[in-house]
């Protein structure tokens, strides 16, 4: 029997109130019925329950503005490569084989007997749509797609790609674009929005799970597929139901009583609790994520070079990791991550000079001044670094003003830099594995105002090392050039390069088969992959 969602939200109320009254301790129950690996599976262990901080705003595999988009987008729809779960790793996924003659021709052969969830075949066609459909929207998706001159059908199993310019790495943004099916997206267009509105709340990809419901603010399901192309085992998950529940530590309590079989959080606190029950599972590895605060560049005081040094030396970043990461994190070297292997490890790591910081805050004729920090909801741990920077800016004149707002907001602001706070806040996880284009998303000026260059950031230095990194396929040439780029950043202070924070992460042990995977912030699920008992 599936789990009840009206029995969940109540748990969240009631869950909620008694944390309100005093401080949750540690659970003593362990989840009722915890099965044998011999025993039947039963309905309800087919179904997953996860926790989510924030209802997706979009379900829409090419028109994804937040990282909680992810969850269900991934599951949905499918591209033509996939990235293999745990590494950056690349495999044919809807394409069975891949050719790439030169840096800027890509051709894909489809796999056959693949079907969408309405029934229709993927073939050629399908790719092309869903191509041009994603150049035409303006999202996260489209810094992935904008390089592309051309998509075509060069027979109905057979797609060609081409590119404006060379990119090397372009098969990790293939990797992103989820495929769609056209027929069910043209049923569905209203004023030709390619059925923008429609997408947003519904699904219809080769993915193994579909949208099937939601309600705003409370859930969603995700049900299987039932023609999926990969088969099913009978051991597999029928039935995903995501709560969306705000508060961390809500989650947590939840998890710990079997509530819930997953947390969709960065897990900072608490994590005794999850360690000693005996039906979870809490998984570390170090991450390709760096948690920054942008500096807008353009905008007084941050427009001064100077400035900028003294807030990157003015922060505590061990008192980061102790305080807010628990230990579980790595003070930054730069904005790209050490795990990353093109890291230039000659790089220092950043540290905390308040003296020199007041030095630098003098000579910039800058004098006391008030700033703002924009932090998006939900994400207690860039409040905890907030108030962190807070009183060290405070000891060298600074006044921060800390505002927390939802995250359309931040984008939406941070389109100009003549709207956009001093400061705002980004867990920037690595989207592709192509540490290029982590660079480049954040800090090339063809992305100035786009996402996710909030600091408004124009080198043309910069630009030229990492446009010539894009291009090259020469191993040790690409090195070169990218060890240019993370130093650039690094005396431009381009950001402030917070924290490098573990990905720690809790399941329920009666599922088996599931990997952290470095890639996408907001921890990427293939739910296709895991059983239930052995």
């Amino acid at each position: 029997m599936r789990k009840n969602l009206k029995k969940a939200a109540a748990f969240v109320v009631i869950l909620t109130m008694l944390m309100s009254l005093g401080a949750c301790g540690k659970s003593e129950d362990k989840k009722e019925g915890k099965k044998d690996s011999t025993n039947a599976v039963s309905d309800e262990d087919k179904t997953f329950t996860a926790a989510l901080g924030v209802m997706p705003s979009n379900f829409d595999p090419t028109n994804l503005v937040g990282a909680g988009d992810m969850n269900a987008s991934r599951t949905c729809y499918e591209p033509l490569v996939e990235e293999v779960r745990g590494t950056t790793e690349l495999e044919p996924w809807l394409a069975e084989s891949y050719e790439v003659p030169d840096a800027k021709t890509y051709i894909f052969k489809l796999r056959e007997g693949v079907k969408f969830a309405d029934g229709t075949d993927l073939n050629a066609e399908a790719v092309v749509y869903s191509y041009n459909r994603a150049m035409a929207f303006v999202s996260s998706i489209s810094t992935l797609v904008q390089e592309i001159e051309s998509v075509e059908a060069t027979d109905d199993m057979t797609v060609t790609i081409k590119l404006k310019s060379d990119n090397s790495g372009f098969l990790y943004n293939v990797a992103k674009i989820g495929i769609i099916s056209p027929t069910w997206c043209k049923e569905n267009e209203s004023d030709g929005d390619w059925a923008q509105a429609y997408c947003a709340r519904h699904s219809c990809g080769t993915g193994a799970y579909q949208i099937s419901g939601y309600e705003e603010d409370q859930y969603y399901t995700m049900e299987k597929f039932e023609d999926y192309w990969g088969g099913w085992k009978d051991n597999q998950i029928d039935t995903i139901q995501t709560l969306i529940v705000k508060d961390n530590a809500t989650q947590i309590q939840m998890l710990n009583s079997g509530e819930v079989d997953k947390l969709q959080i960065p897990i900072t606190e608490n994590l005794d609790i999850l360690e000693a029950n005996e039906n979870i599972d809490v998984l570390t590895e170090e991450s390709l994520q760096t948690n920054i605060f942008t500096f807008n560049t353009k905008k007084a005081p941050f427009d001064n070079l100077l400035v900028r040094q003294a807030v990157t030396l003015a922060m505590d970043y061990e008192g980061v990791k102790d305080n807010v990461y628990n230990g579980k994190a790595t003070v930054p070297s730069g904005f790209m991550p050490a795990k990353f292997a093109e890291h230039d490890d000659s790089i220092p790591q950043q540290s905390q000079n308040l003296e020199k910081a007041k030095e630098l805050m003098e000579q910039s004729g800058v004098g006391e001044c008030n700033i703002s920090v924009h932090l998006c909801e939900g994400s207690d741990d860039q409040v905890q670094m907030a108030q962190i920077l807070q009183a060290n800016l405070a000891e060298i004149g600074i006044t921060l003003e800390v505002k927390v707002m939802p995250w359309l907001s931040m984008v939406e602001e941070n389109s100009s830099p003549d709207t956009a706070p001093e400061l705002s806040a980004l867990n920037m996880g690595a989207f592709t594995g192509d540490s290029v284009f982590f660079l480049k998303q954040n800090f090339h000026s063809m992305y100035s105002g786009q996402p996710y260059n909030w600091s408004f950031y124009e080198n043309p230095k910069f630009d030229e090392a990492i446009d010539k990194a894009t291009a090259t396929v020469d191993e040790k040439e690409k090195q070169e050039y990218l060890n240019t780029a993370q130093n650039i950043l690094v005396d431009d202070c381009a950001a402030l390069y917070i924290t490098s924070p573990d990905s720690v992460e809790a399941i329920n042990n009666k599922y088996q088969g599931f990997k952290i995977h470095p890639l996408d912030y907001y921890y990427s699920i293939r739910f296709y992959q895991i059983s239930i008992g052995e």
